[in-house]
């Protein structure tokens, strides 16, 4: 197949000049450039996206990404967009951050490799496991939890893949349910309505996908987020049956709904009464708080901790699950990625979480003023805005109807503004944003007042 001679030179001399002109333009101009065209860059060869399966070609090819510093981005159209997604949610200090890309280049000169075999893993991953367990029990001596059966305290690193991570955290309940409960007929998995657990099958079974495929012997049963007496329900229904519970704190994939405190807790002393675990998601939501997880929010403590998405800052795939030592079950290929227990990719986790911890007191203030910003919108305009939905930098405003939802998308696009709707189930209106935690005050200002003159537009 013969290709057009330079394309891909002239695609890198295009990145060149939009990083020029990152480079080279203060805050105020970006902001004054936002949704229009950078006409100092010259148009790269646009690629077909005729080869890509149908879901994925949504639209032309010149509102592709081209390059992206910060929390903004340029399409191969030159078009400049102010990104209040993070990427897709899993770009933790924005795109090109100077301290990671720093730290990425010290790195690589010091020959940290990007990958190597899952059976060696270098010092970096076993570095990062350590760290994950520092973070989970920050006030206790790390020698004396190691032997602790019911401290957070193993770590598989393996995986690179939130989807892979889940299904691994199933089949570690489902060990766990065989070996203490014998002689149980059914196994039974408890989650909520909305879900999104991944797209392993076990995974988006969970959300009531692929029915016939399994076995009447396993069970899933969803239940309305926050409704407790629909929880109890279930478990006086199931007992000695139930397996596991999995939840996540923000739902991103229900409209950014976040989960009760009483909620939680309640859930937590329903599975300690039959023995069942309790597995905590948090590929969403792990590094976007100050607390680094957010499970610490509800105080409990879950027997499986998943992460995933933001924990490398979107360097390179690698999820990870944290739990308890009583439930280390699975042989070595009972769980793997080929690119999991990768060097480098941990080596960039560990810079991405000392980051967090060095800019805490900011990034709670700054998710603190988002939320505050956004509540005041939704007041604002009543008649429009419903409600302000989830937690921080993780959330939503819900619109008054489906149409309207998706009117402010689509002039949130037009103006340069990035960033999803839920609309396309029914009952669902809401915007979502989840800001890199490098966004400034000045940003969300800027952002927020865009919001109100595009409301003041349905």
């Amino acid at each position: 197949m013969k290709k057009k001679p330079g394309s891909e030179k002239k695609a890198l001399d295009s990145v060149s000049a939009a990083k020029r002109f990152f480079c080279k333009s203060s805050k105020e101009l970006l902001f004054e450039k936002v949704g229009k065209i950078i006409r100092t860059i010259p148009t790269p060869s646009l690629t077909t996206k005729k080869w890509f399966q149908k879901s994925y070609v949504l639209g032309p090819e010149q509102n592709d990404f081209l390059y992206g510093r910060d929390v903004f981005y340029i399409t191969e159209g030159r078009k400049l967009f102010l990104d209040t997604t993070s990427g897709h949610y899993q770009m933790t200090w924005g795109y090109d951050h100077p301290v990671l890309m720093k730290n990425l280049q010290q790195a690589l000169k010091a020959g940290v490799v990007w990958d190597c075999h899952s059976n060696i893993p270098g010092f970096f991953v076993k570095k990062l496991s350590e760290k994950l367990v520092e973070i989970c029990n920050p006030e206790t001596d790390l020698k004396s939890i190691q032997n602790n059966d019911e401290s957070l305290n193993t770590v598989l690193l393996g995986i690179a893949t939130g989807s892979v991570a889940c299904s691994t955290s199933m089949k570690i309940a489902i060990n766990y349910f065989l070996k203490n409960k014998p002689g149980a007929k059914k196994v039974v998995f408890v989650s909520l309505k909305g879900n999104y657990h991944g797209t392993d099958f076990l995974m988006q079974r969970l959300r009531g996908m692929w029915d016939f495929v399994f076995s009447e012997n396993l069970i899933f049963e969803m239940v309305e987020p926050n409704d407790i007496n629909e929880l109890r329900n279930i478990f006086k229904k199931h007992k000695k049956n139930v397996a596991a519970f999995f939840f996540e704190p923000v739902m991103m994939n229900r409209e950014a709904i976040l989960l009760n405190t009483d909620f939680i807790q309640e859930a937590r002393t329903l599975t300690a009464s039959v023995d069942a675990l309790m597995i905590v998601d948090e590929i969403q939501t792990c590094c976007w708080y100050p607390e680094i997880f957010m499970y610490k929010q509800f105080g409990i403590m879950p027997d499986i901790l998943i992460l995933g998405k933001g924990l490398t800052a979107g360097f390179h795939p690698l999820s990870a699950i944290v739990y308890k030592r009583k439930l280390d079950s699975l042989k070595q290929y009972d769980a793997i990625s080929t690119n999991g227990n990768a060097p480098l990719p941990s080596f960039m986790a560990l810079q991405c979480l000392e980051l967090i911890e060095k800019n805490l007191q900011k990034i709670a203030g700054l998710s603190t003023y988002y939320e505050k910003s956004l509540r005041e919108l939704a007041q604002e305009f009543p008649d429009i805005v419903v409600s302000f939905r989830g937690k921080g930098f993780l959330s939503g405003i819900k619109f008054s109807s489906q149409q309207i939802a998706l009117q402010f998308h689509r002039k949130c696009i037009e103006r340069g503004i990035w960033l999803r709707v839920h609309a396309y189930y029914e009952g669902h209106s809401t915007a979502l944003t989840k800001f890199a935690l490098c966004v400034t005050k000045d940003v969300i200002d800027f952002t927020i007042g865009s919001f109100k003159r595009i409301i003041k537009t349905l």
